[in-house]
């Protein structure tokens, strides 16, 4: 196009998306609006800074193209007469379906005579979803026989539906309306023939009483049906899915031989979804995705009106809208006046709550069922992954790690933080966090960035994203939000004016901890492997000796004991020995366990020679350490001690991290003091595997096993249950 055509607005209820499309348009410009004057058109004229004319005498002789944006006469408004009108002004016209058929032949005749162009907006054909729909089905429709057509639909976009079909099946004749069932119930049937294929139309038609737009369950749903399997509009706004005609196998013993099975009837996917984009809202469709397909209507007409196209062109597409325009006639003749609906005032429903709701009752078992692999590689990934973007963020906001190819050296970096003094080891360790993840580079006794300069917006929407991959999933919902909260005042907890434990302990309550070291998914399945293993050893002695250590919560050991009373084995123990260095949690053992007899407590400093020499050595039958030597300064040194408490047939079970989990460095960390062992020189707060197995060795304690193993769909998740026993000496 040479020069913006001149668009005048006729109409401002649906008209606004009209007015919407035209005002950043390349080759269009907005002339003005014709309407009634109410206040939604002075409204809109004002937004969009454009003239208001309430009289077609007034409007600007200059005017290129009208887009009558106001019902026609079928719906008993005056946009026909108005079309034609401004034709026999020589302004070319754009008029928004639908449209009688015999005001359709009217137009085209008089903008024939006057020599103008003349098109009928329809902006649901033309949605994205809708024409991959209409090119996929006729690329089937070239390889086999369309056999039947299902359509659910509402009456409001029925000319829209029948416009759909022109583009599908280009000339619609014939067609009969074989049988129909109306009523006052939301849907109504509707047989038909159309060219032979058997079509099934189920119709809304319902108009709400106060707006007799805004009640509509779908605007259209439609399924081609072949041999092969059928494929599915699920919406106007999408989805299009092909679902394959499931084929059962001529075969008699149907699920043995299907095992080498390789045909592709039955190895192909149930589902095939194109283009998919599930997270598409009503907000955008509205903003963005109707203006810009209503401007593709406006680009059809532009190209006409510049390209002088011959009148042809513009009547063999008149002779399908035409056609369009008599099926819908048909149709809605059929179905007769749509019944008054009064819809009762409610809240919209979130679906999101819903989706919680259900995610919480799902047992942890169910939850277990549905994860694979994959599924938790990728969650591990996107966990270390904003855990690192938000210690790096932490940096950014001190103005340091801001610039590429900057070195800033350890000592600027550690000065630019305020840390408190018992945690100055937490910055070296989130530097080499961020080196060993390539998100920062050694250099010269500092670090360069090796990543994006980050926002806060960013990172909390990365927050966002990451609960709803890990709530209710892998872990609940109150623990994602634990792990949150210390991102957000990272700088109040490195300078120790925001307290670490206020976080777990809310109001002195115990349930993010219990559901942080019982509830998630991992600490569910380790601490059901120690109460089976602890229950096994049970089984096969008397008078057997269990000492816990660092039971806290008494997440492990509520577990432990449970297995151990619904087995009955309680008859086979002499005493099961709760001890943990802090009296609150052993005063709450004592509440929780009040009706254990064999249950005995005990305040115990697993660090302290004193309280380890007041249990006997060669005493214990299994001791249980769930979660706490990775507290401790010297892990050597306390499994040296536990060596000593335990029999020579007895066994010790450590649950423990396998490696830096980079979610602690966030939150638990602070609560923990450095050690003097090998993470001190490797300025790490976890062990891995291979030097936990180095120190087992050196204490004299063999690894007779390690859950979960290297193929287990939990492995990712960086926990591990290490079973020991004493090394026999031959």
């Amino acid at each position: 196009m040479t020069r913006k055509l001149r668009v005048l607005v006729c109409g401002t209820r649906f008209g606004q998306f009209y007015l919407e499309a035209i005002k950043n348009a390349q080759h269009f410009e907005l002339a003005g609006i014709l309407a009634q004057g109410s206040q939604r058109s002075q409204l809109c004229a004002s937004v969009y800074e454009t003239d208001l004319y309430t009289d077609i005498e007034n409007i600007p002789k200059d005017i290129d193209i009208a887009c009558i944006v106001v019902p026609t006469s079928i719906m008993g408004g005056s946009g026909t007469e108005l079309a034609i009108e401004l034709m026999k002004r020589g302004i070319h016209v754009l008029v928004e379906q639908p449209v009688h058929y015999q005001n359709l032949i009217e137009c085209y005749r008089i903008a024939r005579q006057y020599r103008v162009k003349f098109v009928v907006g329809d902006l649901y054909v033309n949605l994205p979803y809708v024409r991959k729909f209409i090119d996929i089905a006729k690329k089937i429709m070239e390889k086999e026989e369309l056999i039947y057509l299902n359509v659910d639909m509402a009456t409001q976009v029925s000319f829209p539906l029948a416009h759909i079909l022109t583009k599908l099946f280009g000339n619609l004749q014939p067609w009969s309306i074989k049988d129909h069932i109306s009523g006052n119930t939301p849907f109504q049937m509707l047989s038909l023939i159309i060219k032979g294929v058997p079509t099934t139309i189920r119709a809304q038609n319902q108009v709400e009483v106060a707006v007799s737009d805004s009640y509509m369950h779908l605007m259209h749903q439609i399924t081609v049906g072949f041999d092969s399997g059928k494929l599915t509009l699920f919406d106007t706004n999408g989805p299009v899915v092909w679902t394959p005609r499931m084929q059962m196998p001529d075969t008699t013993l149907i699920p043995k031989d299907l095992i080498q099975e390789m045909s592709y009837s039955l190895t192909t996917p149930v589902n095939e979804m194109f283009e998919p984009n599930s997270s598409l809202t009503y907000k955008e469709i509205l903003t963005t995705i109707w203006p810009s397909t209503i401007l593709k209507d406006l680009k059809r007409l532009g190209n006409l009106i510049i390209n002088n196209s011959q009148s042809s062109a513009m009547m063999r597409e008149g002779q399908y809208i035409i056609q369009a325009a008599q099926l819908w006639s048909d149709i809605t003749s059929s179905l007769g006046y749509p019944n008054d609906y009064k819809r009762k005032a409610q809240p919209f429903l979130n679906i999101g709550d819903v989706k919680a709701q259900l995610h919480k009752e799902i047992s942890i078992e169910a939850r277990y069922e549905q994860l694979t692999v994959d599924s938790v590689k990728q969650a591990v990934a996107k966990f270390n992954e904003v855990c690192l973007k938000t210690i790096l963020l932490e940096f950014q906001k001190k103005n340091i790690l801001t610039v590429k190819g900057k070195v800033y050296s350890v000592d600027d970096i550690q000065h630019s933080i305020q840390v408190a003094e018992n945690l100055k080891f937490i910055p070296q360790r989130w530097l080499i966090a961020l080196a060993n993840h390539g998100y920062i580079i050694s250099a010269n006794a500092g670090y360069m960035l090796n990543y994006p300069v980050l926002t806060t917006d960013e990172v909390k929407q990365d927050w966002i994203e990451l609960k709803s991959l890990w709530a209710d999933q892998l872990v609940p919902e109150k623990v994602m939000d634990y792990f949150y909260s210390h991102a957000q005042i990272l700088d109040g907890l490195l300078s120790g004016q925001q307290s670490v434990v206020q976080l777990l302990f809310q109001y002195g309550e115990m349930d993010i901890a219990t559901a942080l070291y019982k509830e998630t998914i991992i600490a569910h399945y380790l601490n059901h492997e120690v109460a089976n293993t602890v229950s096994a050893h049970i089984a096969m002695k008397d008078h057997v000796h269990v000492l816990e250590i660092g039971a806290g919560t008494g997440a492990t050991s509520t577990v432990v004991i449970d297995h151990i009373l619904k087995q009955q084995l309680q008859k086979n123990i002499k005493c099961y020995l709760f001890s943990d260095i802090s009296n609150y949690f052993i005063n709450e053992a004592k509440k929780t366990f009040q009706n254990i007899n064999w249950l005995d407590y005990m305040k115990l400093d697993i660090e302290n020679d004193t309280d380890i020499a007041s249990i006997e050595n060669d005493s214990q039958d299994i001791i249980v350490a769930a979660g706490v030597l990775n507290n401790v300064k010297n892990t050597r040194e306390v499994l040296s001690r536990l060596k000593l408490l335990l029999k020579n047939d007895g066994i010790v079970l450590i649950t423990e991290a396998d490696g830096e989990a980079l979610q602690m460095l966030i939150s638990q960390v602070f609560m923990m003091k450095p050690a003097s062992d090998i993470r001190k020189e490797t300025s790490s707060t976890f062990l891995t595997t291979s030097q936990w197995l180095e120190i087992f060795n050196e204490v004299g304690l063999e690894c007779i096993s390690i859950q979960p193993d290297k193929a287990h769909k939990l492995y990712p998740l960086g926990q591990r249950l290490f079973a020991l026993e004493k090394r026999r000496v031959l």
